[in-house]
């Protein structure tokens, strides 16, 4: 998928976008998965609001699980599409997706949480 905007693309090789970032989500998804593919437009819509909000403080990311298999299975992916939020390397929270509005209050409750708000 490469880098599109304000989402990069999180492989076992780019794992230090996680470390670096003091948030970054990261949605886990697969290209055949019918709730990734409704999910995408949304996330990307979150991305791009949260990034003008927190600047660089706040990293969007996804790991397609079909390719980043062991990556899924570290963080112990059962179903997709799961995003998980990471404070300097360490996973903070997870969801199942959600609605935009759910997407925003869940990012900014923990920005609060982080000093980041």
């Amino acid at each position: 998928m490469g880098e599109s905007g304000t989402i990069s693309e999180l492989t076992s090789n780019t794992l230090e976008k996680l470390s670096g970032a003091p948030l970054a989500i990261v949605d886990f998804w697969a290209p055949w998965c019918g709730p990734c593919r409704r999910l995408a437009p949304i996330f990307d819509e979150v991305a791009a609001e949260m990034t003008a909000k927190y600047g660089g403080r706040v990293a969007f990311l996804k790991a397609n699980v079909d390719n980043e298999q062991a990556l899924a299975e570290k963080h112990g992916i059962m179903t997709i599409p799961t995003l998980i939020a990471f404070s300097k390397g360490e996973p903070v929270d997870r969801r199942a997706g959600g609605t935009k509005a759910d997407l925003v209050r869940w990012i900014d409750k923990m920005a609060l949480d982080l000093g980041l708000a």
